[in-house]
């Protein structure tokens, strides 16, 4: 599939990384700006997410000519909806209109009330209740895997909004079907023992307590599936 990845920051570059790892052709537009380069170590980040994939400077404005010229089956991106209508551009019209998949991530209410999809917002409307036992970044690498899953999955041209809280309450929705009490530093589907500290993580598993030690790099590298320390999925 020629994937075209537009937007900025995590969530579709992402996506577009996992996608790119499974064979897929994805070219991604930048105008050399992307607040990624402005973080610490942010020019390694830059590369690492945007590896196997074809990057271009061109503008955002271009997209419908772009998409008329048939170079694309899909569209992933990020971009705010207010941003979307300042340039004209349609995407439910121009996804049925030359026949491609257009996935969206964005802010839950969407629209043009300018709700940002980021992960910091949607991780404070899901999950700071967990706070102390999830990955921190998880609301962006998860918004990111929903969107390559929406892309694959969907029945046919069109554009498809995703509401980026909601992708990461997904990963979590159990508590949301039913309803338990739950202390801050346990989850509500396992009895104590279960967390971590500085020896290692403990587990009450069949009647039974294991102790599993904090894994460093070293034993990473050479246990899990990788190539050069990318997962191979």
């Amino acid at each position: 599939m020629r994937i075209l990845e537009l937007g900025s920051y995590i969530v579709p570059a992402y996506a577009g990384m996992v996608l790119a790892e499974q064979g897929h052709a994805v070219e991604k537009w930048t105008n050399g700006r992307d607040p990624i380069l402005g973080l610490d170590r942010g020019e390694e980040l830059w590369a690492w997410i945007n590896h196997g994939k074809r990057l271009v400077r061109r503008d955002l404005a271009d997209v419908a000519g772009a998409l008329a010229s048939g170079e694309y089956d899909a569209v992933i991106d990020n971009v705010r909806p207010s941003t979307w209508k300042r340039l004209g551009v349609e995407p439910a019209v121009l996804a049925l209109l030359h026949d491609v998949r257009w996935i969206s991530m964005e802010g839950e209410t969407g629209g043009d009330t300018g709700e940002v999809s980021f992960d910091v917002f949607c991780q404070a409307r899901v999950t700071m209740e967990f706070a102390g036992w999830i990955p921190f970044y998880i609301g962006d690498t998860g918004g990111g895997l929903w969107v390559a899953f929406k892309l694959l999955a969907a029945p046919g041209p069109g554009h498809y909004m995703l509401g980026h809280a909601s992708c990461l309450q997904k990963l979590v929705e159990g508590e949301l079907v039913v309803d338990t009490d739950r202390t801050r530093t346990g989850t509500p589907w396992d009895r104590e023992p279960y967390g971590a500290d500085e020896n290692g993580a403990l587990v009450s598993f069949k009647g039974a307590e294991y102790r599993e030690p904090i894994r460093d790099r070293a034993w990473k590298i050479k246990h899990l599936r990788h190539r050069n320390g990318r997962i191979v999925i």
